[in-house]
């Protein structure tokens, strides 16, 4: 993105928001055939259809770099959200092999106590299962 805005040699004036680029190239084209006069006679007419121009061109360049933004922050995004799933299922595969092990059984060890800390966590965190209607 900094790349791109240093590409820009000469700075033009901004667009308004929502003007439309259809429109104003054909202003442009009108100033350089001479159907319309600029509204300031100091400044040629084909420099003005020059600078709308370049605006249009530095209008689309930064749409496409915010463009490019949100593409990328929408794939960190959903990056992170693969590996919070990874996560969360490691973390309950690890929770299942502790719960599974011997030392788990006795229920004075501090693994006993590290699954049953746990076991609360994730109750607490997901709720506690709907009764059966049998």
């Amino acid at each position: 993105m900094f790349k791109r805005f240093s590409q820009v040699r000469e700075v033009v004036p901004w667009l308004h928001p929502g003007l439309n680029h259809a429109a104003l190239r054909r202003t442009a084209a009108r100033l350089r055939a001479g159907k319309i006069h600029n509204i300031d006679p100091r400044i040629p007419s084909h420099v003005m259809a020059d600078l709308i121009e370049k605006s249009i061109a530095q209008d689309l360049m930064v749409q496409q770099v915010v463009d490019e933004a949100r593409e990328f922050r929408q794939m960190v995004q959903e990056f992170e959200e693969k590996e919070e799933t990874a996560r969360g299922r490691s973390l309950v595969a690890g929770f299942h092999r502790l719960k599974k092990s011997p030392e788990a059984a006795d229920t004075e060890s501090p693994a006993a106590e590290k699954v049953r800390r746990l076991n609360r966590e994730r109750r607490n965190e997901l709720g506690r299962a709907r009764k059966r209607k049998d």
